[in-house]
């Protein structure tokens, strides 16, 4: 599964990033991050089979979609409670249930 994080600078899903793919190791789930900030979106979103973005940039969902839907990405915001703990289980399944598994 190959996934992308996007936040305002890129430091903070760096961190997500490196917590989902431990998630995924300790379940024996091949997971393939990469962690970017949004204004890098359209170079990395081709090829991912889902996008997860940091609840502080919803305010530009709509030009986001915009560049993603190009794509035909699926893609959703983290909660504001597993964003902040860093969560990487929870935003495993999270991206696990968009994908349907």
């Amino acid at each position: 599964m190959n996934l992308l994080f996007v936040c305002g600078g890129g430091a903070s899903s760096s961190f997500i990033a490196q917590n989902v793919a431990k998630a995924g190791k300790e379940a024996s789930i091949d997971v393939d991050v990469e962690a970017i900030s949004e204004t890098e979106l359209e170079d990395y979103v081709d090829g991912k089979d889902v996008v997860l973005i940091g609840p502080h940039l919803k305010y530009l969902e709509d030009s986001l979609a915009e560049i993603i839907d190009e794509y035909d990405v699926p893609f959703d915001f983290i909660s504001e409670q597993d964003y902040a703990k860093m969560d990487g289980q929870s935003i495993l399944k999270q991206a696990l249930t968009i994908l349907g598994k």
